[in-house]
Formats: C-alpha cells, structure tokens, sequence
C-alpha cells in the first residue's frame, strides 16, 4: 500500500475529498519515502567508496566503467549507476561533481568520500535538490 495512501487513511480522507501528496506530506509533516531512500544510498555509498578498492562493491563499480560491449537494443535498464547519474544531475553546484560517465568521475566520487564533511555536503546538497523537486508550496496548490 502507498504511504500517501496510509497517511489518508490515517487522515481519514476518503473519495470525493481531493487532497494533493505535496498537502499531505506538509499537513503529517512527514517526508517523501522517495527523499529518505535517496538519502540512505548516498549514504551507503559514501561508506563503500570509504572501502578499499578491492571489496567488491568498488569492483563492481570499476568493473561497469570499464566494460566496452555492443550496445543493446531497447531502453537501457535502471543499474544504480544510472540513478546515481540521474541524482547527481539533479542538483546544479559548481562545487560539486554532477556527472558519473567514467573511471575517472567514479575516483572523484572516491576521493570526495574520504572526507566525511565533504560528502556529508555533497550529499545534502543533492537531498535539497531533490527535496525541491518534489516540495510545492500549498497555497500554490489551492488547498
């Protein structure tokens, strides 16, 4: 079941009352599962990028960069490289890194995550992008 949907029930909004998630979310005060799932794996990543290379979550990743094959027909299929691109794309900083395309953006990515200040930035940068993404203001909604 949905947590928007839970949260109506819980609410007790039921069927013709319209409410919008972004109203919902604000009126519970509770956050977008979307933004803490995000915001768990820049976490978990920054703990794999702490690692050394040879564990094999840093093989993986190296081994996906370096792999030149034929391309497939179809849409590309969702990898967690992909959503870690589209993340970082999300969020305009001159500061920080906003692409994953190779090797080498993947050990910037690595040298960031050394320092645990630094990608506690770059992480809470991205959440906020992401949190504005998805946040409206409810007068803006009419509700």
């Amino acid at each position: 079941m949905p947590v928007s949907r839970q949260l109506r029930t819980i609410l007790n909004i039921k069927y013709p009352t319209v409410i919008r998630n972004n109203a919902l979310y604000q009126k519970t005060g509770e956050t977008p599962i979307s933004l803490t799932i995000l915001e768990a794996r820049w976490r978990q990543f920054g703990h794999i990028f702490r690692q050394a290379i040879n564990t094999p979550p840093n093989v993986a990743m190296t081994k996906y960069f370096k792999t030149e094959g034929s391309k497939q027909r179809g849409r590309p299929k969702t990898s967690i490289v992909t959503t870690l691109r589209r993340d970082l794309k999300s969020h305009n900083n001159d500061h920080w890194p906003t692409r994953l395309h190779s090797i080498t953006d993947l050990d910037h990515l690595r040298y960031i995550a050394q320092n645990r200040s630094d990608w506690e930035h770059l992480t809470t940068a991205i959440y906020r992008s992401a949190q504005a993404g998805t946040s409206v203001d409810v007068a803006a909604d009419g509700h």
